[in-house]
């Protein structure tokens, strides 16, 4: 299915009678992440979703560790005073440490690190000697070949 088709899809979805409360409560959920996003420092940004919100001003955030939990918590009001600020009510946040959100993210930033063979590193540097003197290609392959030779 075409991203298209899936849009107009979810779009004619949330305006059916059964399925308008969900949307409109997903909707607001990425309103407050969203706000949340430009309250909330960027070292964290990674660290954290919008679990819950209720009417009534309640707002649970999920963290990955306890060490982001505490330095969250520890700017609560902050982050409470600039939600009411923005037109959001915030009467009280909670943390709640939800470690998947760790294992979803992992998966992401694990790149593993392979050496160049003998054969690629001889290939790239005669690739390298048959550009001219001042390419950026060049560069970026002698710097290249310059870390390979490091890790050998």
């Amino acid at each position: 299915m075409s991203m298209l088709n899936l849009n107009n899809y979810l779009t004619s979805l949330s305006n059916t009678p059964d399925h308008n409360q969900l949307f409109t409560q997903a909707n607001h959920l990425v309103k407050v992440q969203r706000q949340l996003q430009g309250i909330i420092p960027a070292q964290f940004r990674n660290s954290y979703t919008v679990g819950k919100y209720t009417d009534h001003g309640q707002l649970m955030i999920y963290v990955n560790n306890g060490a982001v939990a505490t330095r969250l918590r520890n700017s609560a009001q902050s982050i409470q005073q600039k939600m009411n600020q923005a037109g959001i009510h915030v009467d009280s946040i909670k943390f709640s440490i939800q470690p998947q959100l760790v294992l979803l993210q992992k998966n992401d930033r694990h790149i593993t690190k392979r050496p160049l063979s003998p054969v690629a590193i001889e290939n790239l540097d005669q690739l390298s000697s048959a550009l001219p003197s001042h390419s950026l290609l060049r560069a970026s392959l002698q710097t290249l070949l310059a870390n390979s030779y490091k890790r050998k």
